[in-house]
């Protein structure tokens, strides 16, 4: 079979690699590629129908983040979510959002402030994906607005990667309802537009240490379950 990659310009084949990249990273963060799957390049490349390169150097790229491992002379694996490691990315984050929160309410604009009034009300039909959805879009939207680029690109890296444990949580536990954490983000929201920065750092560790207290009850349910 002659692929048509094969014959694409240099611009075409990056751009292909990206695609592949983009999609299999999605796939794994939404657990759609559950943790534990087993995953290999000649079914990739059949899947995207192209040739095992720029599989690879997806599935490279991808170990290289941490959500693949490699099994020798077997293939790969979908990499699994370690109770431990999501506690650890739960602290990284408490301590970043602080500092990130103190950049906001020291230097985000009122208008820039004013946008995060689309986060005070939560309505499941106007988020494709649910709740899960509407809340990485507010804490994503919090990064940007810190105006640090370095942080904000460790900020929505760790929120991606703690995705699938949000997603493995909600598939262990019943959803409750949103509106608890709906008011805790319409609190962050008051005290940033309110430039009080010590009470916005308080209320952004709250959140994010209280996340992670749902999310390691959730898996460590799911792990006594299996």
């Amino acid at each position: 079979m002659i692929h048509v990659t094969s014959s694409l310009p240099a611009a075409g084949s990056r751009l292909l690699r990206e695609t592949v990249y983009e999609q299999l990273r999605a796939d794994m963060i939404s657990c759609k590629l559950a943790p534990g799957t087993e995953i290999r390049e000649a079914e990739l490349a059949t899947r995207f129908d192209m040739s095992k390169s720029p599989v690879r150097d997806a599935l490279m790229r991808l170990e290289r983040e941490g959500l693949v491992i490699t099994l020798p002379r077997q293939g790969y694996r979908v990499a699994p979510v370690s109770l431990a490691d999501v506690l650890d990315m739960f602290h990284l984050r408490a301590a970043l959002e602080r500092a990130c929160v103190e950049r906001i309410a020291h230097h985000a604009s009122d208008e820039q402030l004013e946008e995060l009034n689309a986060f005070r009300h939560f309505d499941a039909q106007a988020w494709d994906g649910g709740f899960i959805a509407y809340n990485r879009a507010f804490h994503r939207c919090l990064a940007q607005l810190g105006a640090n680029i370095r942080m904000r690109d460790q900020l929505i890296e760790l929120i991606d990667l703690m995705e699938r444990a949000v997603h493995m949580s909600v598939n262990n536990i019943h959803q409750g309802d949103p509106n608890s954490l709906v008011k805790e983000h319409g609190e962050l929201i008051d005290a940033l537009q309110a430039r009080e920065v010590r009470r916005a750092q308080r209320l952004a560790e709250q959140h994010v240490v209280a996340a992670g207290k749902r999310v390691r009850n959730a898996i460590s349910r799911s792990l006594i379950a299996g």
